[in-house]
């Protein structure tokens, strides 16, 4: 067994993460958190080696969206490293950046080796955090002299150092906008600049005892054969807590094995268009559907319903938004539903608008300032719909559209159709569904467009191979499963309970496709799945 202080560490503090790590070597699911300790350190070491501008690459490059968080986080980087960098470490540095050890029996790496003389060397071992006084109790250092001088019997270890770079712990008021907090975190990061705050450095004397301590834990490590948990303090920021206490095994990534695709003929959907074509009454066909109304035109769909709009409660009034986010808590906790439409999606965004202007005590976007205001009306509103999306149900979402009649510099003119919706709200929530369409009808029909096409708002992940069909929910059953290589029945006498049948028979454990849940028992009552605690989206069994 190849030691390491890591390794041996690990063991220490908990046997079963150990043993979840080292032995039954599970891997989990990257922490998107921004202040990540294992991104911040390689993004440090990094910069001190190449400098700030790679050091930042290495940070960003290592999320895969980049929120206001992450900059927050840049910002303290940025000071950090243009401190320690001023350091006179790093003047005619002479020396080693990750200088490896490797024995028969250790494996470690040294984060900076400065040549003194030809066989004589300091260390230097770098520490993100508020509190470097911590680590002078650690082994670290002292296994890495005793081990880099069994390796190297001529050279020797003369001086040992932990480098702290200050972690700067302030948050955003309630109070505060963006721009408000960054500029006091400016602040603050120069005041400890022109203090010394950001960096220190403290020697630590060589003490063989914590060596021979190391080596008598390494022996336990080796001999253990029932690993134990160890409950402490430490467990809020183990990678392993939800497995070690919950019993969540969702966090352990997939087997790397091709997953069998699945029929999929309940997607998450958007669908628009003038008003009367019939979206509603064609989304009413779905069995098991809730409405969220918000214009009170419930009277041709038979559908249970929520209507969403202002109430009052004695002398208060309760905004419709609010009743929304209400009516979001109750699907949360569960309910026989497999399916939610909103009707009309465009109203909701009016409701989200009202609501923040009374929240911001303002009467427009603009009141706010520059941006702020709508940014602010934006992510309540995008934050909500990505939230209703990770409850577990297939979404609907119903709008109006809007025409635009375009004239060509040769005079030529066409007309385009989208929602009736902001452009980048609609963008956005178009990446939330599977399909958008767009329903309209002429001399001939009702129809769903299909096809894609400049002029009209849509699209999705499906190849149809129809431009149209009839705005009927066995048609468009009929054409999804030929876009998914299904084959197709006749449509024009399907019923909505065929639909469902044949959907039964077609689509076995749907739920097999989502690479990172286990999959639900398989209902043969056609009863909806018992929920897990991290829901992916229902379909039928």
């Amino acid at each position: 067994m190849l030691l390491s202080y890591s390794k041996i560490s690990l063991f220490t503090q908990c046997p079963y993460a150990y043993k979840l790590r080292y032995v039954d070597k599970y891997d989990t699911i990257f922490d998107c958190d921004p202040q990540n300790p294992l991104v911040l350190g390689k993004a440090i070491h990094t910069g001190i080696q190449d400098g700030l501008d790679a050091a930042l690459n290495e940070y960003y490059n290592s999320y895969p969206i980049i929120t206001d968080l992450q900059v927050n986080e840049e910002i303290k980087l940025e000071y950090a490293l243009n401190e320690l960098r001023k350091l006179s470490l790093f003047n005619n540095f002479r020396g080693k950046h990750e200088a490896g050890i490797f024995t028969k029996d250790f494996m470690g790496f040294i984060d900076l080796l400065e040549c003194v003389n030809d066989d004589e060397y300091n260390i230097y071992d770098f520490k993100y955090t508020g509190k470097i006084e911590k680590y002078c109790d650690s082994p670290q250092l002292h296994l890495y002299k005793y081990f880099f001088e069994k390796a190297n019997p001529a050279k020797r270890i003369n001086k040992m150092y932990y480098v702290g770079i200050a972690k700067t712990a302030i948050r955003q008021k309630k109070t505060e906008d963006l721009y408000q907090f960054r500029q006091r975190l400016n602040e603050e990061l120069q005041k400890k600049a022109e203090q010394g705050l950001l960096s220190q450095i403290i020697e630590v004397t060589y003490d063989p005892e914590k060596v021979a301590d190391f080596l008598l834990e390494s022996k336990q490590c080796i001999e253990a054969k029932n690993y134990s948990k160890n409950p402490s303090k430490l467990c809020d920021w183990c990678e392993y807590q939800k497995y070690c206490e919950k019993g969540d095994i969702t966090m352990i990534l997939p087997k790397n094995e091709r997953r069998t695709k699945k029929i999929d003929l309940y997607p998450d959907m958007w669908i628009y268009g003038d008003s009367y074509v019939g979206k509603s009454t064609f989304v009413d066909g779905l069995e098991d559907l809730l409405f969220i109304n918000t214009d009170g035109n419930t009277d041709n769909t038979t559908s249970p319903v929520v209507s969403i709009k202002d109430d009052v409660d004695g002398r208060n009034k309760i905004f419709a938004w609010q009743n929304f986010l209400d009516t979001l808590d109750e699907l949360e906790k569960g309910s026989d539903f497999k399916r939610v439409a909103i009707d009309l999606v465009e109203d909701l965004y009016e409701h989200c608008r009202l609501y923040m202007y009374d929240k911001l005590k303002i009467q427009h976007e603009q009141d706010a300032g520059y941006g702020k205001g709508w940014d602010m009306v934006r992510t309540e509103f995008l934050s909500a719909m990505k939230r209703f999306k990770n409850l577990g149900y297939q979404i609907i979402f119903i709008s109006k559209e809007s025409a635009t009649e375009v004239t060509l510099k040769n005079g030529v003119k066409f007309t385009t159709y989208a929602p009736n919706i902001n452009a980048k709200i609609a963008n956005v929530l178009t990446g939330i569904v599977d399909l958008t369409l767009r329903a309209y009808m002429d001399d001939k029909g009702h129809f769903l467009s299909l096809e894609k096409n400049d002029s009209v708002f849509g699209g999705g992940r499906f190849n149809f191979k129809n431009p149209k069909c009839q705005l009927e929910l066995s048609a468009f059953m009929a054409e999804l499963k030929l876009a998914q290589g299904g084959s197709v029945g006749s449509s024009e006498t399907s019923t909505k309970n065929e639909a469902k049948q044949a959907d039964l028979s077609d689509v076995i454990d749907d739920e097999s496709d989502k690479p990172t849940e286990s999959l639900p028992e398989t209902n043969t009552d056609d009863t909806k799945p018992k929920r897990r605690a991290r829901r992916s989206r229902i379909k039928e069994d």
